[in-house]
C-alpha cells in the first residue's frame, strides 16, 4: 500500500505527504511575498542623539509658531512655573523671525545622569547667538528644563 489513495477510476482523492508539504511551503512563501519586504530594524539612538533631536525639534516648533508642540516638550516643573499664554506670546514673537534664523550647530551634550546641557549656535542675519539648553530625562524622553526662577 502506497502513501497515496486513489479512486477506482484513477482520480486522486488524497495527496502524498511530500506533495502536501510542498503545497504548504508554497502557501507560506506566497503569504510572505504578499506582505512586502521585512522592515529593517532601526538602530537605537544614543542619548546624545536623542538630546540633539529634542533641542532641534523644540527650536523648530518655536520658530514655526507651534507653541503647544514646544510646550509639550518641557518638563513638568518648567510648565508649572510658567503660564501657557505668556509662553505662546513669546513663541509668536520668535516665530515672526523664525524663518530667518539658521541653526548653525548643536554641540555634543554634556550628560550627567538624568540631566544634560546642550549648546546651540544660531544666526539671525549677521548676528550669531549661543544658547545653552538644560534638559532632563522625564517620562522616558529628554525634555527641555527651564523652570522660572522665583525671587521672594
Amino acid at each position: 500500500m502506497g502513501s497515496s489513495l486513489y479512486r477506482t477510476g484513477g482520480d486522486r482523492v488524497a495527496e502524498s505527504p511530500s506533495l502536501a508539504l510542498a503545497v504548504a511551503l508554497l502557501l507560506v512563501l506566497a503569504l510572505a511575498c504578499s506582505r512586502g519586504p521585512a522592515p529593517t530594524p532601526t538602530p537605537t539612538l544614543s542619548p546624545s542623539d536623542q538630546i540633539k533631536i529634542t533641542v532641534r525639534s523644540y527650536l523648530e516648533a518655536i520658530y514655526a509658531g507651534e507653541a503647544e508642540r514646544a510646550w509639550d516638550m518641557h518638563t513638568r516643573e518648567t510648565n508649572q512655573g510658567e503660564s501657557f499664554d505668556q509662553f505662546a506670546e513669546a513663541v509668536d514673537v520668535a516665530s515672526s523671525v523664525g524663518d530667518q534664523i539658521e541653526i548653525l550647530q548643536i554641540d555634543e551634550p554634556e550628560i550627567n545622569g538624568g540631566e544634560a546641557r546642550c549648546t546651540v549656535v544660531q544666526r539671525l542675519g549677521p548676528r550669531i547667538s549661543v544658547y545653552t539648553f538644560t534638559l532632563r530625562y522625564e517620562d522616558g524622553e529628554w525634555r527641555i528644563h527651564n523652570p522660572a526662577q522665583f525671587n521672594p
